[in-house]
């Protein structure tokens, strides 16, 4: 008898725990800013959240002005833009891996 397939969301969280056994202690303080940052309630009906330079803000982690120091990238948007035009050009190419 075939044991029945575990649930999409236990995958999930166990490629995530495997995944974060993997992260060298030094960046621990930022994954945890960064998930602390995703699981903020969300702004309801249009409705904007007030961002706060609190604790939890990722203005206050290492995230926030990591190529501040680059010389070749004068435009920070535009820069930004070009980057999401080649992953949307890209696609998901995790799902054509067999």
């Amino acid at each position: 008898m075939k044991a029945a397939p575990a649930k999409f969301e236990e995958i999930v969280f166990e490629d995530i725990v495997t995944t974060l056994k993997k992260v060298p202690k030094a960046r621990l303080g930022v994954v945890r800013d960064l998930v602390h940052a995703l699981a903020a309630p969300q702004a309801k009906n249009g409705q904007h959240k007030v961002r706060t330079r609190g604790k939890d803000s990722l203005v206050d982690t290492p995230f926030c002005g990591m190529w501040a120091d680059r010389e070749d990238i004068a435009d920070e948007q535009t820069f930004a833009r070009q980057l999401r035009l080649r992953v949307e050009e890209r696609g998901d190419r995790s799902k054509n891996v067999r």
